[in-house]
């Protein structure tokens, strides 16, 4: 057995040493390695899960073309007219007058193309219709509760909680599959099963697989990650629209999907920690042999870092005592106090959830509304959909490189408004005009979500990333939530469309003008903790 000698630092690299970072001595291991290639594919399928999940609603819960069917009894003896809309049938009288107009009960589906969906099985169409939202609205709020998660990430590490989400995904999803497959029972106790299958799956694991993606390399590599997790997820786009064409069934859909889910169990014995996360937890001996594993496998000696990481242990363990020694106790209360009166922070916080709402809002609006289109087949439109959006997620990680979030997140918002502006007159032109349109406004769109997952990360330190994180998705998935809700109830309206395209462009220049409170983040290391004294030394100074 060789025992390596670890070099001791001298005077002068001591005193360069006093500013390292974390940052610096995974860099040191070796931060886009070996280590990182083989953990980046494995936890590659956790983004590709998430698509695949976000996008059943388009195919499980699609609305097959239908024709109102009239029972015969009242055929024998009216004469009936029905509505184009399917949805309604005039009674007339012997010399054509209206005697009543009625609602449509039960309907004659064209199964050609999407095959068995729930919405046909259920009869979710017409004054049924707003029920089928909710499909898409129960996933939404599942999201939701990622806030929630990105709390408890932040407690019990990014590694238990990947283990806990796919757990109570897996649990959930085969408890309500086999009652659906297997017991007979009414629409309404599966609308409520599908519902919680629903709810459920919202609970997904893109956002603590992102930040562990992004935590096991350095801020150097941010835009790669967020570029990497985001083509995943079109990729998982691609991925249930394979499984939904070959299925041609919600439910057989699901079981596939529960399938792929069941694949990434044995993954989760070896999902590593979070560097970042063990370090502001002080579990320094862990933190330790996680680095070892990191520098072994990418082949990294130990006197390349060990010195340096010492010092990082040294610094923080320094910082730590001084802040025993300085601070007052802090009830859980005070310390919601301090933070919500930070003022740095909370705007951050409340920028980022509004951009948040407004982009997923429109991302859903536009993606959805690419499988209900009459101009071309639906698979092929989601599809060339899904290889746009991961055009568009690698072209802004290009310019970002160069010239930074803020610029180029503005960019893509100014043709998202474009796009917005442009739709309503596109109505009745060329199909080929219509779908160009259609895209582009996928491509500018899913390009501005791509640059606030690697944006909104950066804004917070990692004591609460995954809370800045989560209170960022709870407000996007609030955006997207409502937004299928609005489209079920003014489909029919064309007034109404028109304006709400009018009233999205507002508000997205209204995100464009927010942008320009909030900080550049490219290049700029990853704090570990909110700085309180920064707000303290400002008015100090100012009084001097």
């Amino acid at each position: 057995m060789t025992i390596e000698e670890i070099e001791v630092l001298s005077s002068d690299e001591d005193n360069t040493v006093q500013n390292i970072t974390l940052e610096d001595v995974i860099e040191k291991c070796g931060s886009f390695h070996r280590y990182q290639f083989i953990h980046f594919f494995f936890l590659s399928f956790f983004p590709i899960a998430s698509g695949i999940t976000n996008f059943y609603y388009v195919f499980g819960g699609a609305e097959n073309s239908y024709e109102c069917q009239v029972s015969n009894e009242i055929n024998q003896h009216s004469n009936i007219e029905i509505l184009s809309s399917q949805c309604f049938y005039r009674i007339k009288d012997y010399q054509n007058q209206t005697i009543g107009t009625y609602p449509c009960s039960n309907w004659e589906y064209d199964r050609t193309i999407f095959g068995e969906t729930f919405t046909s099985e259920a009869n979710l169409v017409c004054q049924h219709s707003i029920r089928r939202s909710f499909l898409s609205t129960s996933l939404q709020i599942g999201t939701m509760l990622i806030f929630f998660c990105g709390q408890i990430t932040d407690i019990i590490g990014r590694r238990r909680t990947i283990q806990l989400l796919v757990a109570l995904l897996l649990i959930t999803s085969l408890v309500t599959q086999i009652l659906l497959q297997f017991v007979p029972m009414s629409i309404n106790q599966k609308f409520i099963l599908l519902l919680i299958n629903q709810l459920i799956s919202g609970i997904d694991t893109y956002m603590v697989s992102f930040l562990l993606l992004m935590e096991i390399t350095t801020s150097k590599y941010a835009t790669f990650v967020c570029n990497f997790a985001s083509v995943l997820f079109a990729l998982g786009e691609i991925v249930v629209t394979g499984m939904a064409y070959l299925c041609r069934d919600w439910l057989l859909l699901k079981w596939i999907i529960t399938l792929y889910v069941i694949a990434l169990v044995p993954y989760l014995f070896y999902v590593p920690e979070s560097p970042h996360w063990l370090l502001t937890k002080h579990r320094y001996d862990e933190l330790e042999k996680l680095l070892r594993q990191i520098a072994r496998c990418n082949r990294q000696s130990e006197s390349k870092w060990l010195p340096f990481y010492r010092c990082v242990i040294k610094n923080h363990r320094d910082d730590k005592l001084m802040n025993q020694k300085n601070k007052i106790k802090l009830s859980f209360i005070a310390k919601i106090h301090r933070l919500v009166t930070h003022i740095p922070t909370m705007s951050k916080l409340i920028i980022s959830g509004f951009i948040g709402f407004i982009t997923l809002l429109l991302y859903i609006k536009i993606s959805y509304n690419l499988g209900a289109m009459d101009e071309i087949d639906p698979y092929l439109n989601i599809i060339i959909g899904a290889i746009v959006e991961a055009v568009a997620y690698t072209v802004p990680s290009l310019f970002m490189i160069r010239y930074g979030r803020k610029p180029i997140f503005i960019l893509f918002l100014i043709l998202t408004v474009i796009c917005l502006l442009v739709t309503p007159y596109t109505y009745n032109q060329n199909h080929l005009i219509i779908i160009l349109i259609a895209q582009l406004g996928k491509f500018s769109i899913s390009a501005a979500t791509c640059v606030t997952y690697i944006f909104v990360p950066e804004l917070f330190p990692t004591s609460i990333r995954g809370t800045g994180m989560g209170f960022f998705i709870l407000l996007s998935r609030i955006g997207s939530t409502v937004g299928p809700i609005i489209d079920a109830k003014i489909r029919h309206n064309h007034s109404l469309v028109t304006q709400m395209y009018y009233l999205y462009a507002v508000l997205t220049f209204l995100c464009i003008v927010l942008t320009f409170l909030l900080p550049e983040t490219r290049n700029v290391p990853l704090a570990d903790k909110i700085d309180y004294g920064i707000k303290k030394n400002k008015k100090t100074l100012s009084n001097t």
